[in-house]
């Protein structure tokens, strides 16, 4: 940001402001992650795996925000008569790009590690934001190198950084928002747990599978159908068994 300040660039700015709620995100969710992987307790009987939603959920919101503070400036900048970007500003975001890239990396082999759905957002984040510094280099390019009537250009960069923060957002919030709201797992899981079950000596059939994400893990809810002369306490065995 201290670059672009200097550099009279706000689209370098934008993009400061944009790496700043970054680390801000980052540090929320790996908060959440590491919240998520503590053991139930009393307070908790379903332990703590939501924690890693309500972080990516925060991480969201955060970005929606520093989005509405771009574009207000952004705006602002386009309609106010300015000067071009300083041609130090071009090799700044060129390593703008390099670090981000180096963040998808680590982040992505902690995500895979995990098995984080969190971590992985955040590292798609990262190789968002690295096209995003890319887009911010075209438009200070063409301000700083196109010469008078082009400084616009800079500020039109600043208000693509909007647009794809804003999309990482809704990326980031859609399945946090379904993890908080429980809703229903489809596909393999189900077909796995239908699987096993239908194993197990005792059960005649399944009525309902229900399964929703906590954090990193599954909770099944199963509705099993018995032989109607099972006792309720070979019944309840059984349900252990599984």
């Amino acid at each position: 940001m201290l670059v672009g300040f200097f550099g009279n660039s706000f689209a370098l700015i934008a993009d400061g402001i944009e790496s700043l709620a970054d680390v801000v995100s980052s540090a929320i969710v790996w908060t959440g992650v590491r919240i998520s992987e503590k053991d139930a307790d009393f307070e908790h009987p379903f332990g703590h795996g939501k924690a890693e939603a309500i972080a990516a959920l925060l991480a969201s919101v955060g970005l929606l925000v520093s989005a509405g503070i771009i574009v207000v400036n952004a705006v602002g900048e386009i309609v106010t008569p300015h000067h071009a970007p300083a041609l130090f500003t071009v090799p700044v975001i060129v390593g703008i790009v390099i670090v981000k890239e180096c963040l998808h990396f680590v982040l992505s082999k902690a995500a895979q590690r995990h098995d984080s759905g969190a971590l992985k957002a955040e590292a798609w984040h990262h190789r968002s934001d690295s096209l995003t510094s890319i887009g911010v280099l075209l438009g200070v390019g063409i301000a700083v190198f196109a010469g008078p009537g082009y400084e616009f250009a800079d500020d039109v960069a600043a208000l693509l950084v909007t647009i794809l923060i804003v999309l990482n957002a809704i990326r980031i919030a859609r399945p946090a928002l379904d993890e908080l709201m429980d809703r229903r797992v489809e596909g393999s899981p189900v077909e796995r747990v239908e699987k096993i079950a239908l194993t197990l000596d005792g059960i005649e059939g399944l009525e309902t599978v229900v399964i929703r994400r906590m954090g990193r893990e599954l909770a099944a809810e199963i509705h099993m159908e018995v032989d109607s002369n099972m006792s309720v306490g070979d019944a309840h065995a059984l349900s252990h068994e599984f």
